[in-house]
């Protein structure tokens, strides 16, 4: 109703201002390709109202005042009965069709604009109704034509807050869902369709541009108009529209009909202000039918019978479990050797979950790292956490939200909560290198683990391959399909647009951070098990046979070279390509558009962020070679100064690494020679750091830093931190996209609380993805590639048998 008492409205101003008139019918194909000629604008339609370009917060949308204004007066013209304006809607719904408008959707809207005549004529010839004979009659029939109404309320409105950026005019979901008439004799039904449409403004427009600078708020006022100051190249201005609207339409309309429609009032409006600001309308409009059912999607049911079957399998091998083999003696059921017995019981939630739960801590192994783990895997949720609220558009006070979180101290643990990643890049290189030292530094260690035997690698590289994908694989599946319809709203998406349709295989190649990156990001988070793993096939086998074949001095001199090389590169792109020195808001709102390609040339490369993990191989050679052979006990007795000097240092790296940039958030200015400094060691100082604290807590130096992250807690948190890692930014969209009004910040306290939140929400849903699925692929994974740890102990037992044998023929 809203969108037809706009087009009438738009038909009579246009005709009135014959400066902005059209030539030729108001309806003609001419007219559908919007090449009319319309005044140029004298200011930004998002600031020009503004005097002080450091509360340059708003989206000036006076251009669609006009729609809301004068829709308010045809809806009140409805209920007093005007029969002339309701009339006029009713000849504006026939000409839709020369919009190339559907003949489905223009007959219900033609309905709807009927149904509000009819509303209007029952009104007027009852004004003078009172007694009692007339007025149940006239309620019956306004009743029965009310919902026209409810139309009209599910949409968009102006809502509170326009000066400080809300460009959410989302309306009511609920409603228009809820409405449902029947519209003929044949006993066929209206319903109403939810539309969100998004209007995006020009790049000439931007609205960040001008926030934080320096200069004058009407510089452009002064300046001569040239070629080289001339910024409209047409494109538009796509990190966030300038008005999300939602618009209550029957169920009978394509997202097409509806961005016709919609293109078309905004021409009409602009042409009668003389403004040219918006370049494009998309509409996505929330209609349920059978081909968008569950059951209509193979890849979906496929998920949901693997869910089911895995159901089926965990409980039958539980109950096993628990009936048969742990009331039993082991020798008592042979079976238990056979391979579908190995495998319903590695779906056993029993042992799994023991397995799990199970927290008790093991001589010469390295029990800090568990809270390490852990407790970097909350800063990453703690830094996604504002991310994905921001990146979902759907905070109606984001832009004052992303001026003001730059200029306090605490916000810089949060944007850079980045470097969280880092750490378990340093953990990976850690541990694989850690029982990789403990097992070839050994003086009797076996032919086949010679760092100089390619199948060692061959093997190394198909475990790991086979140890992580699995899981990531129903991850993804999982998140394509099931997770698509786990919720609704107005702003309900798939988490992943495109469904993954292109650029699944690079995942699982592992090279998703390379490929594709312009076509489709599928789970973008994962680009750090890319890196990983092209970390553990290209430098694993260098520093470890150069530690090993050649000692520690030539390996750390590699080391130090790679991790030199790989912070020149990094120099490089960030200075050719003017990109800032870590991706961090600031101040000056412009660094945003910048992000996007920081991303793709420096954040997601493994020759920019290898520097973690060769330290973390660095600390685990030191490790073993500074400790006895058997690694039984890795405590080593450094004297106190030493620890003294050597957790000072970590400290201010620490600190450094965390604060190092906030001047340049809180201001957006940074000095060249600080930006080089930032550039070169911001991030090895983090690694550096956590090295120390990681081998001094190891060692018997870290006091209650030790114990803190030596805490038992964390243990079994921290065998199921890679469930949570692959699910927690799922589980964040989810809850994002699935509300039914607008997100608001105000405090940190708030975010905290929603960080707390998606921790316990993630590592729940972790637990049980890890029960019914990480342990059992684990064990399949033991039966079908038996660790060498398995293979070494088997062919212990077999020699010992054999030697047996021969004493006895003897």
């Amino acid at each position: 109703m809203k969108l037809i008492l706009f087009l009438i409205f738009c038909v009579n101003l246009t005709q009135e201002k014959s400066s902005y008139s059209f030539d030729g019918s108001l309806f003609d194909s001419k007219e559908l390709e919007y090449d009319e000629i319309d005044e140029k604008a004298t200011g930004s339609v998002f600031s020009r109202y503004m005097a002080d370009s450091k509360a340059q917060l708003i989206l000036d949308l006076d251009l669609f005042h006009h729609f809301f204004n004068y829709a308010e007066a045809y809806k009140n013209g409805a209920e007093d009965g005007n029969l002339e304006i309701m009339k006029y809607a009713v000849e504006m719904v026939e000409k839709l069709k020369a919009f190339d408008v559907s003949a489905p959707c223009v007959g219900d809207m033609l309905h709807l604009a009927w149904t509000g005549v009819e509303y209007a004529t029952h009104v007027e010839e009852h004004k003078n109704c009172s007694d009692c004979k007339c007025t149940p009659l006239f309620q019956q029939k306004k009743n029965e034509r009310h919902w026209i109404f409810n139309v009209f309320d599910a949409m968009g409105k102006v809502p509170a807050g326009i000066s400080s950026g809300n460009n959410l005019w989302v309306g009511s979901w609920s409603t228009c869902r809820k409405i449902e008439v029947v519209k003929n004799r044949q006993g066929q039904k209206w319903k109403g369709q939810y539309c969100l449409a998004n209007v995006h403004a020009y790049e000439r427009d931007n609205p960040l541009k001008n926030i934080g600078s320096v200069d004058a708020v009407d510089k452009h006022c002064f300046e001569p108009v040239s070629p080289t100051n001339i910024t409209d190249d047409g494109q538009c201005f796509n990190l966030f529209p300038l008005l999300k609207f939602g618009v209550c339409m029957p169920n009978t309309c394509t997202d097409h009909d509806v961005k016709r429609m919609l293109t078309f009032a905004i021409r009409a409006a602009e042409a009668m202000t003389g403004m040219n600001k918006v370049c494009d309308v998309s509409v996505e409009c929330r209609v349920e039918s059978n081909s968008d059912a569950m059951s209509q999607n193979p890849l979906a049911m496929f998920a949901l019978y693997l869910l089911i079957a895995t159901t089926v399998i965990a409980i039958f091998g539980t109950l096993y479990d628990l009936f048969i083999i742990q009331n039993n003696p082991p020798e008592s059921h042979p079976a238990i050797n056979h391979g579908f017995i190995k495998f319903i019981l590695a779906y056993s939630l029993y042992s799994n979950g023991l397995e799990i739960l199970q927290s008790k801590k093991r001589d010469g192994e390295i029990n800090t790292l568990h809270g390490v783990r852990f407790l970097s895997m909350c800063w990453i949720i703690l830094g996604h956490t504002y991310y994905y609220i921001g990146a979902s558009l759907t905070t109606d006070n984001l832009i004052p939200t992303l001026i003001n979180f730059p200029q306090q101290f605490y916000t810089q643990i949060i944007v850079q909560a980045p470097l969280a990643v880092d750490s378990f890049f340093f953990l990976s290189g850690m541990l694989a290198a850690f029982f990789f030292f403990k097992k070839t530094m050994k003086a009797d260690k076996p032919p086949s683990m010679s760092p100089m035997n390619p199948i060692s690698w061959l093997l190394y590289y198909v475990k790991r391959y086979t140890r992580i994908t699995p899981t990531y694989a129903v991850v993804m599946l999982f998140d394509v399909t099931l997770f698509t319809y786990v919720s609704n709203g107005p702003f309900w998406r798939p988490i992943e647009k495109q469904g993954c349709r292109h650029a699944w295989w690079t995942n699982f190649i592992y090279l998703n951070n390379f490929l594709l990156q312009d076509v489709e990001c599928c789970m973008g988070w994962t680009w750090y098990l890319a890196n990983d793993m092209q970390f553990h096939v290209v430098l694993m086998p260098i520093l470890i046979i150069t530690f090993l074949k050649w000692g520690m001095k030539p390996g750390m001199i590699v080391s130090s070279v790679i991790m030199i090389i790989s912070s020149i590169i990094k120099l490089v792109i960030i200075e050719y390509k003017d990109f800032p020195p870590a991706p961090l808001l600031t101040a000056k709102l412009q660094i945003v558009k910048q992000l996007d390609e920081y991303w793709n040339h420096v954040y997601v490369r493994p020759y920019v962020r290898c520097t973690p993990f060769i330290i973390g191989v660095i600390v685990a050679y030191l490790l073993n070679a500074w400790t006895t052979k058997d690694q039984k006990d890795l405590r080593i007795k450094l004297e106190r100064k030493h620890v003294i000097i050597g957790w000072t240092c970590s400290t201010i790296l620490g600190l450094y690494s965390v604060f190092g940039l906030y001047w340049f958030a809180k201001t957006g200015d940074i000095s060249e020679w600080w930006k080089i400094l930032y550039i070169l060691f911001g991030r090895p100082a983090y690694a550096l750091a956590l090295g120390w604290v990681v081998f001094a807590c190891t060692t018997g130096n870290g006091g209650p830093v030790d114990t803190i992250l030596s805490w038992r807690l964390f243990v079994p948190l921290s065998k199921i931190t890679f469930c949570a890692y692959l699910l927690h930014p799922i589980m964040l969209q989810i809850y994002n996209l699935s509300r039914p009004q607008p997100f608001h910040f105000t405090t940190f306290g708030q975010m905290l609380r929603h960080t707390v939140e998606a921790v316990v929400a993630s590592y729940l849903m972790a637990f049980f993805f890890a029960l019914a699925f990480e342990k059992p692929f684990t064990k399949i994974d033991e039966m079908l590639l038996p660790s060498t740890k398995k293979v070494e102990v088997k062919s212990k037992k077999v020699d010992q048998e054999l030697e047996l044998l021969n004493q006895s023929r003897n």
